[in-house]
């Protein structure tokens, strides 16, 4: 199982599924596997037939995944380490929706690798990006599909 948090909108992402949360209530919830702190819940996610539970290490600051079922009976728990931006994820699950021959009629290639770069949050040439966005009307024009990285 593929377990990411974004920390900042309090969305939790299993197996590329975006989990947006239910409640944001603040509670103890149990101890900490690695220092024995109290763990504190951050959100509360629907996820299958129960709820998944954010929680934070009062001590060390370790995430956790818990899950409950429908009863609230624990049924496990997973380590948080990996972390996404949910704005980023849907930048990019955005542009590769976009057929790539589309992009390639109005953008070059410089200026989509610079939007693809821009999306996923990493270095990009600000020249590129900056001729693309004066294409976006372009594009929208041409195929109905308004882009806004």
């Amino acid at each position: 199982m593929n377990i990411k948090y974004d920390v900042e909108n309090n969305v939790m992402q299993i197996d590329d599924v975006d989990l947006y949360p239910e409640n944001l209530d603040r509670n103890f919830i149990g101890i900490c596997n690695s220092c024995n702190s109290d763990v504190t819940s951050l959100s509360y996610h629907v996820h299958d037939n129960g709820m998944v539970v954010a929680g934070k290490c009062t001590a060390c600051g370790v995430l956790y995944a818990i899950f409950y079922d429908t009863e609230w009976n624990w049924q496990g728990e997973e380590t948080i380490v990996d972390f996404f931006n949910i704005n980023s994820s849907n930048n990019i699950r955005f542009l590769d929706s976009i057929d790539r021959k589309k992009l390639e009629t109005v953008f070059t290639p410089a200026e989509t690798t610079a939007m693809y770069a821009k999306a996923r949050g990493e270095k990009y040439v600000r020249q590129y990006l900056y001729r693309a966005r004066k294409k976006y009307n372009d594009f929208y024009e041409l195929f109905g599909i308004q882009i806004n990285i």
